[in-house]
């Protein structure tokens, strides 16, 4: 497999679907619904953004490339199913952690995700990992050490967030389903669910300000996502990994806006990790000055 080079662009995309991440991670709590509800609007709302697309002939032929590409192999259709249901588990954990009081969790495993994807792009991908690269990995399973040794038990949510997530991007690129559509692809498989839980759940009209903000919510995640699922073909696995940890230290800064407090030695793991972050930032601002070949 050749040697995938990250670019700059793919820097800036990562940062920027932090950004809207973080702010649907605020705007989810806010909400009164139900976390299945606001899951099914923001699929439904995300996949109308990619129908939009349609309208344009060369998002037609990109889509028409992943329905060849999925009748290749006879696997391929079964593996796009078991990525559509982990991504599926992942929006509606994205939703339900800030609504009920498991913001911080949620922050810890998008924490430890970083961590498995450097390791599953060094190991499986094999993506080449610089010296300053392997120090923040470090650096961030020291700060794991210390959260396991401090609250000896992980929450579910974390667990549920750093293992298949990194499975689900490391299939994406190992099998070549990272293309623009497979995500919209995606979100049709799970369209019909969506559809029978706003059925089920929605007692009579909302109002407008709840409207108002289910529509942002899946609008902004679905820009999101797609930046999200973007910055990932355009950097090297270990790079995407690392620079998802800005991710969850905004999710962090949004729990505290929620009223969630650290406890225990968490000061200390995220202390720790904002010296992680701080050598990723040099390691960035040396690889831009340096001239290229």
């Amino acid at each position: 497999m050749p040697m995938q080079r990250s670019s700059p662009r793919g820097v800036i995309v990562s940062l920027l679907a932090s950004v809207l991440f973080a702010c649907i991670f605020y705007l989810a709590a806010q909400l009164s619904s139900s976390a299945e509800v606001v899951w099914a609007w923001r699929v439904l709302a995300t996949l109308s953004l990619y129908l939009f697309a349609l309208w344009h002939p060369s998002s037609r032929s990109a889509l028409l490339v992943l329905l060849r590409r999925l009748r290749s192999r006879w696997w391929l259709p079964p593996l796009a199913l078991l990525l559509a249901a982990i991504v599926g588990v992942q929006l509606w954990l994205f939703m339900w952690a800030p609504m009920h009081g498991h913001g911080l969790d949620a922050s810890l495993g998008y924490l430890l995700l970083p961590i498995t994807l450097v390791l599953g792009g060094r190991f499986i991908l094999h993506a080449p990992v610089s010296r300053m690269q392997w120090g923040v990995v470090a650096l961030a399973a020291v700060a794991v050490a210390v959260k396991l040794v401090a609250t000896p038990q992980l929450s579910w949510v974390t667990l549920v967030i750093c293992i298949p997530y990194a499975v689900y991007f490391v299939l994406r690129q190992r099998f070549g389903l990272d293309g623009p559509f497979v995500f919209g692809l995606e979100l049709a498989v799970m369209s019909p669910i969506a559809v029978v839980m706003l059925a089920a759940a929605t007692p009579g009209p909302l109002p407008m300000s709840e409207l108002a903000g289910l529509a942002a919510v899946g609008v902004l995640g679905g820009f999101g996502m797609v930046l999200y699922l973007g910055a990932s073909t355009m950097l090297s696995m270990p790079v995407f990994g690392l620079l998802t940890y800005v991710e969850p230290v905004l999710l962090v800064a949004v729990a505290f806006v929620l009223g969630e407090r650290m406890q225990g030695a968490d000061a200390v793991v995220y202390g720790i990790l904002a010296v992680a972050l701080a050598l990723l930032a040099v390691e960035g601002f040396r690889g831009a000055r340096r001239p290229r070949r």
